[in-house]
């Protein structure tokens, strides 16, 4: 530590009138701090706190210092980045004294100290035993609920995976370049933007998946295809997605592309269609090859023009149109859902199971209460959630905004001869209006599970006509559920309890099923 860095270690014994120390001046890009990681941030981030006064006679500042790669009880030597008001960002540079619940990352791109080339952007708690993991995520949320005047005794200890890894039925990599230009295939370094990690393996997704995925890789190297420079906007490979049905061991691969009708490969140009043919030749001789079948294939040209909607357009190129999954939940029948390659479906079937068992015990949903239950499922994407509990309800009304999401959810409805469901496209408000279900007792039970910036105000408008005795609210971000729960308390709703769940083990990540009830 240079002699006018910031001092971090544990001060002496302060006089009482002073309990802070006295920095000659605050923290700077390229400064050495000695750190002691006390929680674990919403992105899965070591932090603590660094408090002290800039200089003699100044006020006190108090900044959250953020650590990627440290967990909760190691003491490291980090170097600051970046310095922005009460926030520093840091590099982990050592690690002094390991948490003694610090374990070796079992993948091999996990971001190593000192490292200057960061690691995969993928999973930040790797080097933190998983039990811990669980709990340094509760412990987020507590400290959440705790600074918007909410009972942080609510939250219940959360349910993780007996495996959490290789979990994923979806993962998406990019092609790109990494730090030193050369053809990539993988996932963004974590923090970069641009830049793209060559990856030899994936623990998030099944050895055979990602054997294909490397087998991709070497078919589009050789070939001389062109990856994708956002920052440029030329080349052609922008990006693969890798779908697996974990209860069905069904397989579904796209390649998207820019949406140029030409490009180069073996060193000249030919149409993109050309292209899209080669590519599904080499996946059914890699499939063939590592004995890892291959059962729907898709190429999607990603078509963006300045000045008008981005457009996904999809070519089916062989095998079956949509990839099939099956979700078992409260000791329901087994659904099987039919998923198109733009559709949205939980990334973690098995903890999607969990997820929805926990919305219905959090419903109070059972076999006695079913003939008296009438679900309206906001937001309802493909109706997983309406469908799951349909089986304990008299009958669900889902809303969603995208039709294609609806008419998905209604064909999975009809598949799985579920008749006391139905899905109407529109916004939930217009929608409630339209079908005279703003009123109320117009619903017994209310789920809403909305995306990530959490309940519009008309959403919360509606859901307070309702006037529905029970709402369950399924969170991807505790922000927002921290934020709504405010609006929702001031629309007559108590909050009894908060179950987390963990769908994204090795990521800071938590989803959260909350019990409302009407007071």
């Amino acid at each position: 530590m240079s002699a006018d860095s910031p001092e971090t270690r544990t001060p002496s014994p302060a006089p009482a009138a002073d309990p802070v120390p006295t920095w000659t001046r605050g923290p700077r890009r390229g400064d050495s701090l000695t750190l002691t990681i006390e929680r674990i941030d919403g992105s899965g981030d070591g932090e603590t706190r660094l408090v002290g006064r800039p200089g003699p006679g100044q006020s006190v500042r108090r900044y959250a210092v953020s650590v990627p790669g440290a967990v909760v009880a190691d003491t490291v030597e980090a170097i600051v980045g970046e310095v922005r008001r009460n926030r520093i960002g840091t590099r982990l540079a050592r690690v002094i004294t390991p948490s003694p619940h610090r374990v070796a990352a079992p993948c091999p791109h996990f971001d190593s100290p000192g490292d200057l080339a960061p690691g995969c952007g993928g999973c930040s708690l790797q080097a933190l035993a998983y039990p811990q993991q669980l709990a340094a995520k509760a412990a987020h949320v507590r400290r959440l609920f705790s600074a918007h005047g909410i009972d942080p005794d609510l939250l219940l200890d959360p349910i993780g995976m007996a495996h959490p890894l290789r979990y994923r039925n979806k993962m998406e990599f990019s092609f790109g370049r990494d730090g030193s230009e050369a053809f990539a295939l993988g996932l963004h370094p974590g923090g970069y933007r641009h830049e793209v990690m060559r990856l030899e393996s994936c623990l998030l997704t099944s050895e055979p998946g990602f054997a294909l995925v490397r087998a991709i890789r070497e078919f589009a190297e050789t070939r001389g295809l062109e990856p994708f420079v956002a920052k440029t906007g030329e080349g052609f490979m922008r990006a693969l997605v890798l779908r697996e049905g974990l209860r069905t061991g069904e397989r579904m691969i796209d390649l998207v592309t820019t949406g140029a009708e030409t490009t180069t490969m073996d060193g000249r140009l030919v149409d993109a269609a050309e292209v899209a043919e080669a590519f599904a030749a080499a996946v059914t001789q890699a499939a063939a090859r590592l004995t890892a079948p291959v059962t729907s294939l898709y190429w999607t040209q990603h078509v963006a023009v300045r000045g008008t909607p981005t457009r996904m357009v999809a070519h089916h190129l062989d095998g079956l149109p949509v990839l099939h999954e099956e979700l078992r939940v409260a000791g329901g029948p087994t659904l099987r859902f039919a998923i198109y390659p733009r559709a949205f479906f939980q990334p973690n079937t098995l903890q999607a199971e969990v997820l929805y068992t926990e919305v219905a015990r959090a419903a109070g949903l059972s076999e006695a209460t079913k003939a008296g239950t009438r679900l309206l499922d906001l937001y309802a994407g493909t109706g997983t959630i309406g469908l799951a509990l349909a089986p304990l309800c008299r009958e669900v009304i889902g809303i969603e905004l995208v039709a294609d999401a609806v008419e998905n959810a209604n064909a999975n409805a009809a598949a799985n001869g579920i008749t006391n469901a139905r899905f109407i496209a529109g916004d939930v408000g217009a929608v409630l209006t339209a079908e005279g279900l703003d009123q109320p007792g117009a619903a017994d039970l209310v789920v809403v599970d909305p995306p990530r910036a959490g309940l519009m105000s008309s959403a919360l408008d509606s859901i307070a006509s309702l006037a529905a005795p029970r709402l369950v609210y399924v969170s991807c971000n505790p922000v927002s559920l921290a934020r709504d729960h405010s609006a929702l308390r001031a629309a007559g709703f108590q909050l009894r309890s908060v179950q987390p769940v963990d769908m994204f083990p090795q990521t800071g990540h938590i989803e959260n099923v909350a019990l409302f009830e009407r007071r």
